[in-house]
């Protein structure tokens, strides 16, 4: 599955090396139960519901200032200005509830990181044979502290967080810092990731190799773009 010409391979992290979004709805929605749900009137699902359209809201604001700033080095402020925003929409004023249940989220989060069952022995198997990075998108603070819980730097020559070098996936300079890390041509490199416009679009616009790791079997967004191999597990890159 690998080309002969690869030199090194690197991997997104959230939801290609382990489980981000299924955990993370389920983290809040344990939160909303235990602080929420108390105080309102509603159903869990509609407060989801809240929770979604305010994160929608921030997530749009997110590469403005100063919002940007903030959350490069951790994810508290926006995090907890979705929350704020989730409880307008409910009719609650209290900042200090909102600061709450944006801790409260960030625990059962933590807590419940896993990886796929499939990251350990591909990550020990490659290791034997390329240097491997990471490049994830995210808060500098939230990401090398999810790298700590799941034990993943030990494999990883370089790693290269959003919020450390300022700038993220799927802009080429993100990728270049790689590059430079390891000295190697953007041919020679190959990224593995679940996101086909941040890590696969990303990776070939900086004129990199790349693989669409399609765990979920989702439609293809290009399929004439049949350079690209699909795979739907990481074993596949030991075959």
């Amino acid at each position: 599955m690998i080309a002969s010409h690869i030199r090194a391979v690197g991997f997104d992290l959230d939801d290609t090396l382990c489980l981000y979004m299924p955990v993370a709805r389920e983290a809040r929605l344990r939160t909303f139960e235990q602080l929420l749900l108390p105080r309102v009137n509603i159903s869990l699902e509609e407060i989801d519901q809240h929770y979604r359209h305010a994160f929608r809201e921030v997530l749009e604001q997110i590469h403005t200032e100063p919002w940007y700033t903030l959350y490069k080095q951790e994810g508290h402020p926006t995090r907890t200005e979705t929350m704020r925003r989730m409880l307008e929409r409910l009719g609650i004023r209290d900042d200090s509830l909102a600061e709450a249940l944006s801790w409260h989220y960030l625990e059962e989060r933590e807590k419940r990181l896993q990886l796929h069952d499939d990251t350990l022995p591909v990550l020990n198997a490659l290791k034997e044979r390329y240097p491997l990075f990471v490049i994830t998108n995210g808060p500098a603070r939230e990401q090398r502290r999810e790298l700590a819980i799941l034990q993943l730097e030990p494999f990883f020559e370089v790693v290269v967080i959003e919020g450390e070098v300022g700038v993220g996936k799927p802009h080429p300079e993100i990728f270049r810092v790689v590059e430079r890390a390891l000295n190697l041509p953007p041919e020679s490199l190959l990224f593995v990731g679940n996101s086909w416009e941040h890590d696969v679009l990303g990776a070939l616009q900086a004129g990199w190799n790349a693989i669409w790791l399609n765990r979920e079997n989702l439609p293809h967004p290009e399929p004439h773009r049949a350079e690209v191999p699909v795979i739907t597990t990481l074993r596949a890159l030991l075959g």
